[in-house]
């Protein structure tokens, strides 16, 4: 694809702006914390004691206002010391606590909850029992806004203390939480280091907002809508029968600090990784996108549907302030805590409200899509138009066999070529090419600064044969590297390995789809120490300046974040800058495509490939995948779903890349080998024929749509689906078995046709 000028040249603004987001925010670390471990006996929790029900629910009795921005009032509630938002186009107000006439009889909800500790206690306090009822609230005006400071303890007399005459061992809290309107949207604010705790407590986690617009009742098209992969719904009205309260979504993942941090239970689903730290709800006409814009990294949101009294409809955040990791079952006498990085950072949730015919998840899309272009973590710059949608192609060169440096080669820098060539006979004019497997290591690579182009590849002058019909097709190739894990043979693991909470060194390990050549079903690998990335990256570029490709796809940080416990100590907010200020250095005259696609990585993206295609949590009546991530990429970056010949239904697979606006994508192998059921699922000769074929139809639909924004999207009637684009443009999807007709268009079965 061609890009504006415009875009590159904000590519050497965001390479400066990133280099100086990381000199300062290294230079404001100061001494890390690092990690305390203590040995504690059982775990004794501590709740707090319910308060009357008055300081636990909302009503406009008692709402005083504060202020307004276009179509939004703010307006404080001088009972519970909470907010409510009025849109004032509908006159729907937004409160937060469950409004009176709709909670039930002994509802606990609350502003804001804290989770703290102590040697082996826990304790819990929370806005409304612990402070409003000690009458330890207080507020002030700020510029068009409020500002709710809440001192919470266990008892009114330490409640109503100053924060300096309290005794070490008594719990006492303070918060001061700030909401504000600006440019038509809500923002609800929390410095976390201006918290003040007593000595030796330690917060461990904050719920916040997390009752806003809770409701026990909902209209039948209302739905929770939460970032599970692309996006999901969560049906709330009357056909909502699935039995499940509530479900997780950890923003980029769970972090591998903590040991066994992505095990599940019994196979289930414990939380599903976002990319996107977003959510939102429907009720009736309105809808609210929520975006954490700070406090991203060590946020969870998680969504719960009524299901009897004490629950409600809502959606919200948790935010993880002071990693902490307990050893052994809860019931053990003898346990070791441990405590690591305190969060000193922002919690900024923005707001934006929707209404009427805007309430669709398109509408939220559109709302997310402009905040963040705002907020600079997606480009302003679009792409420029082009006649066709590029085919994603990744090639895998070798893979490894019994140790890192034994290779088995699949993909020759000749029959690479080879294969290009024989696509470009079939019609397939524009390729991107994701070329894995070059690097030592190949499929489990070397640590970056010895990762160096393997040589049984392909000499030079076969390499530069491939590059030279690259650049001829105006092709585009990019190197597959792995930006932050390496296989334990290529570097010292102690000296070259990020450490987690306990300080022991962080292994990652995944499912291997090569195992027929290894005869390992896992693939593991340690992670990179953040303070070794910027010169590894250094290295790299050094030792492949004799293979110039046209970008590098960086394989592991789009789908992993973690906290780093090794002598330098790194947050997974740190770890944000050290890595977008590589990926800017990796931009520098080169394109830049990012697996998976944490959206934090996106600044300097080109291209992102492996989008999620199945969420997390299975796919139900009441749970329903949709394209939201691809709603805000589309026309910003070119981006793939994961390859279609690797899912169990490929046609399906290849249609609903198309009807999210992606490229077509294909993993191959370009040798035959032994293993039958690797060779039908790799092996691109039997393939060959169909992907190209199901290029024409792609490109048919999508070739002249790369500018073009996504509009709509919805199902027309049962299996038959809708995408619109700015530009008039109307495409429709059949999935049933038999031929559909709309607006007079006749859509055979599991196809789809383009109405201009």
């Amino acid at each position: 694809m061609n890009y504006t000028v415009g875009k590159t040249a904000k590519k050497a603004v965001a390479l400066t702006l990133a280099c100086l987001m990381l000199i300062l925010s290294l230079c404001s670390c100061g001494k890390p914390e690092g990690t305390a471990a203590i040995k504690i006996k059982g775990l004794n929790e501590n709740e707090s004691v319910y308060s009357e029900r008055q300081n636990h629910v909302s009503g406009n009795d008692n709402l005083v206002y504060v202020a307004k921005s276009g179509l939004l009032e703010l307006y404080f509630d001088s009972v519970t010391f909470t907010v409510a938002v009025k849109d004032t186009s509908t006159g729907k107000y937004w409160y937060s606590l469950p409004e009176s006439s709709d909670a039930d009889e002994n509802c606990k909800a609350s502003l804001l909850s804290l989770k703290l500790s102590r040697d082996n206690q826990i304790y819990y306090l929370n806005s409304q029992d612990n402070s409003v009822a000690f009458s330890t609230a207080s507020f002030k005006p700020v510029s068009n806004g409020i500002q709710i400071t809440y001192d919470m303890a266990l008892n009114a007399e330490t409640a109503n203390m100053s924060f300096d005459s309290v005794k070490k061992e008594e719990l006492y809290a303070s918060v001061t939480v700030v909401f504000t309107l600006a440019d038509g949207a809500f923002y609800a604010k929390i410095s976390c280091g201006n918290m003040m705790v007593s000595e030796d407590y330690k917060v461990e986690s904050i719920e916040f907002m997390n009752y806003f617009g809770a409701t026990t009742s909902a209209a039948e098209d209302d739905y929770i809508f939460v970032p599970d992969a692309s996006g999901a719904l969560i049906k709330i009205g009357s056909a909502a029968q699935d039995e499940y309260e509530s479900r997780n979504y950890k923003i980029y993942g769970n972090d591998l600090s903590f040991p066994n941090a992505d095990a599940s239970a019994d196979g289930k689903v414990n939380s599903a990784d976002a990319l996107v730290p977003v959510f939102g709800m429907k009720s009736g006409s309105n809808a609210y996108l929520g975006i954490i814009l700070a406090g991203d990294t060590i946020a969870t949101v998680t969504s719960h549907r009524f299901k009897d009294s004490g629950s409600y409809n809502r959606v919200g955040a948790s935010f993880t302030i002071t990693d902490t990791y307990y050893t052994g079952n809860p019931e053990d006498s003898k346990r070791t805590k441990y405590s690591g990085e305190s969060y000193g950072g922002e919690i900024d949730i923005c707001y934006r409200f929707l209404s009427n015919k805007n309430t669709g998840y398109i509408g939220l899309a559109t709302a997310c899509r402009e905040v963040l272009i705002r907020e600079g973590v997606l480009s302003s710059e679009t792409l420029e138009p082009s006649e066709h949608i590029p085919f994603m192609l990744t090639v895998q060169g070798a893979v490894t066999k019994n140790s890192p440096h034994s290779y088995t080669k699949l993909s020759t820098y000749e029959q690479t070529q080879d294969l290009l060539e024989l696509l470009k006979a079939k019609s397939v004019n524009d390729i991107t090419l994701r070329y894995k497997g070059v690097l030592k290591g190949a499929d489990n690579q070397d640590a970056l600064e010895e990762a160096s182009p393997i040589k049984g590849l392909g000499s030079k002058k076969d390499f530069e044969a491939l590059r030279q019909y690259i650049l001829t097709q105006k092709y585009d190739m990019y190197l597959d590297m792995s930006l932050l894990s390496f296989n334990k043979k290529s570097a010292s693991v102690s000296k070259a390995a990020a450490k987690d909470i306990k300080t022991d060194s962080i292994a990652y390990t995944r499912a291997n789809p090569y195992s027929a050549f290894s005869g390992k079903a896992d693939t593991t690998s340690y992670l990179t120490a953040y303070s070794r990335v910027e010169d590894s990256v250094i290295s790299f570029l050094s030792s492949t300046r004799n293979y110039p490709f046209d970008g590098y796809c960086v394989n592991d940080a789009g789908k992993i974040l973690y906290s780093d416990y090794s002598d330098e100590v790194h947050s997974r907010s740190n770890a944000v800058n050290i890595l977008t200020s590589q990926l800017a250095v990796l931009s520098n005259n080169h394109k830049v495509m990012v697996d998976t696609g944490n959206f934090y990585l996106l600044r300097a993206a080109d291209t992102v490939v492996d989008i999620p295609r199945n969420t997390a949590y299975p796919e139900a009546e009441c749970y329903v995948q949709i394209p939201f991530i691809e709603i805000v990429l589309h026309s910003i970056v070119d981006y793939s779903l994961e390859p279609v010949n690797l899912a169990e239904d490929t046609q399906k697979a290849f249609l609903k890349s198309v009807e999210y606006g992606a490229m077509p994508s294909y993993e191959w192998f370009c040798t035959s080998v032994e293993d039958n059921e690797v060779n039908a699922k790799y092996y691109y000769s039997d393939q060959l024929t169909q992907a190209a074929d199901n290029y024409m139809t792609a490109d048919a639909a999508l070739g002249t749509l790369s500018s073009a924004r996504i509009t709509n999207h919805y199902e027309v009637q049962p299996g038959v689906f809708c995408t619109e684009y700015n530009n008039s443009i109307l495409l429709y999807f059949n999935y049933t078995s038999e031929t559909a007709t709309v607006n007079s268009i006749s859509i055979k079965p599991m196809s789809c046709i383009r109405a201009n």
